[in-house]
């Protein structure tokens, strides 16, 4: 039986190792998987190998509920899937329940709607904000990219390099990148 610790952090400037350490010095493990991901898709490729990793009498430990996803019903699916395979899910943010016993299962239906309704009301207020910006002249958007960080990520696609890397070297967004290269 192998404990796994489960450390996701939505972008670069967030740190996935300082949450690794502090759920590693309060919960004895084999293994940490760390992944820079966003939480916003199902497509979390670590994520996904680790569950399929798991065999039964396993444990999965996690900070958050939003770790393992961020909608109630992705939610309380992998919770299901993982218990329906025998494997414990412990989740920090709830006193280190498991919430695959009956108790821990309410938690944590609980707590995946409170973080749902937190999403959702900080994307409110986040586009309050935009608005209200706009109005006063001061958003414009995101300022574009320079010509000569595209022109050099463009050499070094040409050159062999992967896009992925040619992201993180010129520190930029993948996704932005390829928005770039479509021109």
């Amino acid at each position: 039986m192998t404990t796994y610790i489960y450390s996701r952090v939505s972008t670069v400037d967030q740190n996935s190792q300082q949450q690794a350490l502090y759920l590693s010095t309060k919960y004895p493990n084999d293994i940490i998987i760390e992944e820079t991901f966003t939480g916003t898709t199902t497509d979390r490729p670590k994520f996904n190998k680790l569950l399929g990793k798991l065999n039964r009498g396993d444990t999965l430990i996690v900070k958050e509920v939003s770790r393992i996803g961020r909608n109630t019903a992705e939610v309380l699916e992998v919770a299901e899937t993982l218990k329906s395979n025998g494997i414990h899910l412990i989740i920090d943010q709830l006193g280190g329940m498991d919430v695959t016993s009956p108790s821990g299962e309410l938690m944590l239906t609980m707590m995946a709607g409170i973080a749902k309704l937190e999403r959702e009301m900080m994307l409110e207020r986040q586009a309050v904000g935009i608005a209200r910006a706009k109005s006063e002249g001061k958003y414009k958007g995101r300022k574009p990219l320079d010509p000569e960080v595209l022109a050099t990520a463009k050499s070094l696609i040409a050159g062999g390099m992967s896009k992925s890397r040619v992201a993180k070297q010129l520190n930029i967004g993948e996704s932005t990148l390829y928005k770039y290269l479509a021109f």
